[in-house]
This record gives structure tokens, sequence and C-alpha cells, in this order.
């Protein structure tokens, strides 16, 4: 899977429909489904801990498929997760993945697990979120260094936007981003900052398939969708 540089301003970006629940799961792993998003997110960590990695690997789905098994310091909802499970778990689901997210924080523990994804092909997506404020662009600058040292195809950086004038920090994140860069707000701005970012680079955008966000802010992936057809990229 292929990425522009930001200052190649991809639009529109690839839309990434998550999905954070067992029944949506199987609904669109069906054969014949066609869920209106380019990718989908399978959010491992948010499915019951009863569901085995033999069952999640007897369903295919038409989209590419992102794994992300969400550590519950940044958002994850298994809150007990030992690290080396949760990498254990990961390495068993990787003949699915087309992509994988991991926290940068938690690269050097995962190194293993990060190389055997890479020589299966499968594109790395490096992520941060900040659920209480905006970081500032140097620090998220210096996180998404650490990300691209470690040979991360993607950067992904979410933060909780408190007042408009965050957006305007996630744009001049954009435009300093070495690489190919997902930018996205949560919170009651959410919604317009991903649309914003999606207009002046950022090559992911989230949304959630089924009844069940997995992060505020979010969008059903379709209404990204439809809404993207309308808008056009920034100017350079």
């Amino acid at each position: 899977m292929k990425f522009l540089h930001p200052s190649q301003r991809p639009y529109p970006p690839l839309v990434v429909g998550a999905v954070s629940d067992w029944d949506t799961w199987l609904s669109v792993s069906e054969p014949g489904a066609d869920p209106e998003c380019d990718i989908i997110e399978l959010r491992v960590d948010s499915l019951p801990t009863s569901i085995s990695a033999e069952q999640l690997l007897e369903r295919r789905c038409v989209r590419p498929l992102l794994i992300t098994l969400r550590h519950a310091s940044e958002g994850g909802c298994r809150s007990n997760w030992d690290e080396s499970d949760r990498i254990s778990l990961a390495r068993q689901l990787l003949p699915m993945a087309d992509l994988l997210d991991w926290e940068i924080a938690r690269i050097p523990e995962a190194k293993a697990l990060l190389s055997e994804a890479r020589k299966r092909g499968i594109t790395l997506i490096g992520s941060s979120h900040d659920f209480i404020d905006t970081p500032a662009v140097s620090t998220m600058l210096a996180l998404e260094d650490k990300a691209r040292a470690q040979r991360m195809d993607v950067t992904k950086f979410a933060f909780r936007l408190n007042e408009a004038t965050d957006m305007g920090i996630g744009c001049e994140l954009l435009e300093a981003a070495r690489g190919p860069m997902a930018l996205m707000g949560m919170g009651e701005l959410g919604p317009t900052s991903r649309l914003l970012f999606s207009q002046l680079g950022s090559c992911l955008i989230y949304g959630y398939l089924g009844s069940k966000p997995s992060a505020p802010g979010q969008w059903k992936a379709g209404d990204f969708r439809r809404a993207l057809g309308t808008l056009v990229p920034s100017p350079a």
C-alpha cells in the first residue's frame, strides 16, 4: 500500500472504517459485503477477550485490513493487558493484516514484531494519542522523527481539540511533516478538524462502521467519504 508525501497533498485521503464490536466485524467480513470505506480497521482491543486469534483468522474482508491492538495508556479497552500477550496476539494476526498500527512510545518493545510485519509487506503506522490536550508541533515532530527512525511508513497523531486555535497546530504539523502523516482531532471539533486536515494532506481519515465510534470525534465512515466528495484539496 503506497502513500504520498504530504507535500504532494494527496486528495481524497483513504477512508478508514473502524470496527470495534464483533457483530459489525462479522457483517463486514461476510462474502459480498461492501462497507463504505477504503480500509477496515479492526480494533482487536475492543473485542471480547473470549474471541481467539483462530476465530479472527477465519474471516476475510474485501477491503485492506488494518489491525490495531491499542494499549490502554492511549485509549485501548483492555486495561490489564500484559504487553507480551498483546505483542503475541498481534504476531498471530499478521497473516490477515495489510496494515498494523503500533504506538510510537512502545516501538522498542515490539521491534521483532514490527520486523516480521515489515518482511510480510505490511504497512506500519506509528501512532500517538492525547485525549486531554493538543501537543506542541515540536513535540509531535520529535515523535515523528522517532517513528521514521524505526522505519514506520505512516505517522498518525490524534489529539484533543479544546479550542479552535488548536486546529492551527495541526495545520502547522502537516506543513512540517517529513513523510506520510494521518492527523485527526478528537472532541467536539474533531469531525471538522478531520475534514480540514484531509484537505491539507492527511493521508488517512478515520470514521467508524456499525453503530459504535472507536474514538471521540468520529463520523460514520460513509459520511466522511461523502463529505470528502464535496470538498477540494487546499492549495499548496
